[in-house]
């Protein structure tokens, strides 16, 4: 058994919204709906502008447009609300990770997880993001690793079979 990188990093609010953003970034659905609310708050504002005679249509194009572009803030922040009952948020997290599993304490609590059970991996801008399926995912941020650190991370989490999304 080789010897374990710890890494230590505080889970506070603004932390799980850097990830949170980062994650809803990937998403092209997300891309997609901002692009056709942008689309549809200007077909909206054109009926408002008299381009067409249909304030019940201006309206709805709108409210639709203004669901679509604000869609990516509005998953965050409702990501937000369930990350503030984690049972170990706000607390400083211990991570250790070996090339079998990765180990997560904080204080007297903790749990292991072996590398098996994660569907896949990205490395964003503010970390490492593990997925345990495509909604549900663990991170490291970058801030609590080395860059020696994070390569010798990435390399065991490749090693283990985890795919690269």
């Amino acid at each position: 058994m080789s010897k374990p990188i710890i890494l230590s990093f505080d889970l506070t609010r603004d932390l799980w919204r850097r990830f949170y953003e980062a994650h809803y970034g990937c998403d092209t659905s997300l891309k997609w709906r901002t692009l056709w609310g942008g689309c549809c708050i200007v077909i909206g504002s054109m009926g408002f502008g008299g381009f067409y005679h249909s304030p019940v249509i201006a309206s709805l194009l709108l409210l639709t447009g203004f669901f679509g572009v604000l869609s990516k803030q509005l998953l965050v922040i409702k990501s937000l609300r369930g990350a503030g009952g984690h049972p170990f948020f706000g607390r400083e997290l211990v991570v250790a990770i070996t090339p079998e599993e990765i180990a997560v304490r904080s204080g007297n609590e903790g749990y292991r997880q072996p590398w098996d059970n994660f569907i896949g991996y990205r490395v964003l801008d503010p970390g490492l993001l593990l997925y345990h399926d495509r909604s549900s995912f663990f991170f490291i941020p970058a801030s609590s690793m080395s860059a020696g650190d994070a390569k010798q991370v990435v390399a065991i989490v490749a090693a283990a079979g985890v795919e690269k999304l």
